[in-house]
């Protein structure tokens, strides 16, 4: 069966402490002596819901998402790995480099690494803790993925952003994964606010990230979607 990894865009869901939210307004209304249809207006922050981060978004030498090669959009269950760190499900925790390193083997080959710490059960039951104590990972984390996993594109998260508001980690972390630091030889671009719970205890055979291509923009949203075994 396939299952959303993305949450549905909605004007009252999370946002990065002090960054807009969706705002949608009817353009068009069916009436009788009006237009025959509905429409709207939808002004979207590309940084709000389950979105992407490309390069440019903290390289100012990095490709906008919409460069960014179709490779970064689908995955086999041969490129997919999911590590669960429950004891990281706190508020304010850092996902460090010792707790990826024994899953270094297991890394080889991967495309895409999804961490599931169980956060995301904050994001409705207590939307301020997820919003301003997140879990974030540490810059030598993402330094050591760069260094070590050298097939890896991407990388997805149960909680809100790769840095939080709770410590200072988040530039120097986004930097290290979109290539500010290494000439963009390798890039590991980081999807934000995923769901990861529906995954459950099942295997993923296809993931596939829909992406919102903009012109002109750093980093947007991808609607992920995984087929997972019988």
């Amino acid at each position: 069966m396939f299952v959303y990894l993305s949450y549905p865009i909605d004007p009252k869901d999370n946002a990065y402490p002090g960054e807009p939210v969706v705002k949608v307004e009817p353009d068009s209304v069916i009436s009788e002596t009006g237009k025959p249809f509905n429409s709207a207006m939808i002004h979207l922050p590309n940084h709000f819901g389950t979105h992407m981060d490309a390069p440019h978004h903290f390289n100012p030498d990095g490709i906008d998402f919409i460069d960014l090669p179709i490779r970064y959009f689908g995955f086999l269950e041969d490129e997919i790995l999911v590590v669960d760190l429950p004891e990281k499900g706190a508020p304010k925790s850092v996902v460090e480099v010792d707790d990826i390193v024994p899953y270094a083997d297991a890394l080889k080959g991967k495309r895409i690494l999804l961490v599931r710490t169980g956060f995301e059960k904050y994001k409705f039951s207590d939307p301020h803790t997820y919003e301003y104590e997140g879990v974030s990972f540490h810059p030598e984390f993402c330094k050591w993925l760069v260094e070590n996993c050298p097939d890896l594109d991407v990388i997805g998260m149960d909680w809100l952003s790769i840095g939080s508001p709770s410590n200072d980690y988040g530039k120097e972390a986004h930097q290290w994964l979109l290539g500010s630091f290494n000439n963009s030889e390798h890039i590991i671009c980081g999807i934000e606010d995923m769901t990861l719970a529906p995954i459950g205890d099942k295997k993923i055979k296809v993931l596939t990230l829909g992406p919102l291509r903009v012109q002109g923009v750093d980093s947007a949203q991808v609607n992920a979607m995984a087929l997972l075994e019988d």
